[in-house]
């Protein structure tokens, strides 16, 4: 297997995703076959659920063995994310490995003579993980925003609490989260304002989510403009970065919490 990025864009987005998969979990399948990469991973506690999808035809160079129908590695996540942290943002990414392999090898290069090039080998583990199928679902209302300014609302709503309450009608969105020590905090998404919005005629949602997710997807906000988030009542959350092309995505699917009964 060889792949190759020399595009800037998408290699900064490739490396975003590789420094913060960590945040959802502590080792990953990477799923390689002749159209695409294939990640899934759920953290510890079962609320997120994390998936990357990107085409072949994403890639600058893309191969794999003739006689390969797919091939799966393990990785430790930590670790991934210190050998991507160390990219210089003008570096090509180049990550290959053999048939049966025990290594990944990873290669950062640029033609720039004051950036080194930096080269790894890491070690894989074989891990027994099951891929998860994800039915399609009609949600109740969807919409898009630009995705740094989700990432400035999470990390403000979480100073005032661990859960974030949406409150979703045709009318209005409203975020809300609270604290007995700090009070609440609450803002009105304009609906004008939203590059997409839809809900179902006279849909109201009332859902609340921890907090910690939702910010730790916020994190991934450099990988898009935008980002989509199509909620259902009582059901997990979607949220998606389209990485510039139809085959190329990463999606969020986070649990929502259950209200509490005195």
């Amino acid at each position: 297997m060889l792949l190759k990025i020399s595009n800037p864009v998408r290699a900064e987005m490739f490396n975003t995703i590789f420094q913060n998969i960590k945040l959802f979990t502590d080792n990953i399948n990477i799923t390689f076959t002749p159209d695409q990469i294939d990640i899934q991973c759920i953290d510890a506690a079962h609320v997120a659920i994390l998936e990357v999808h990107i085409g072949s035809t994403w890639f600058d160079k893309y191969e794999l063995s003739d006689n390969i129908e797919s091939l799966v590695i393990g990785a430790n996540a930590n670790l991934m994310g210190k050998i991507f942290g160390t990219r210089d943002k003008i570096q090509d990414i180049t990550v290959e490995c053999g048939d049966d392999p025990d290594t990944l090898s990873m290669r950062f290069t640029s033609g720039d003579k004051n950036v080194y090039d930096k080269m790894f080998e890491m070690p894989l583990m074989d891990l027994d993980v099951d891929m998860m199928e994800i039915p399609d679902m009609e949600y109740e209302a969807e919409f898009s925003m630009p995705s740094q300014i989700y990432a400035s609302l999470m990390s403000q709503l979480k100073l005032f609490g661990e859960t974030m309450d949406i409150d979703c009608s045709e009318d209005k969105i409203m975020l809300h989260s609270s604290s007995i020590e700090t009070g609440k905090m609450s803002t009105e998404i304009s609906i004008d304002d939203l590059n997409e919005f839809s809900i179902d005629e006279g849909g109201e949602l009332n859902i609340s989510y921890n907090l910690s997710y939702m910010c730790n997807v916020a994190n991934f906000h450099k990988l898009s403009n935008d980002i989509e988030l199509k909620f259902k009542q009582d059901y997990p959350v979607q949220l998606k970065y389209n990485l510039g092309s139809p085959d190329a995505n990463v999606i969020f699917y986070i649990a929502p919490k259950l209200n509490d009964i005195d």
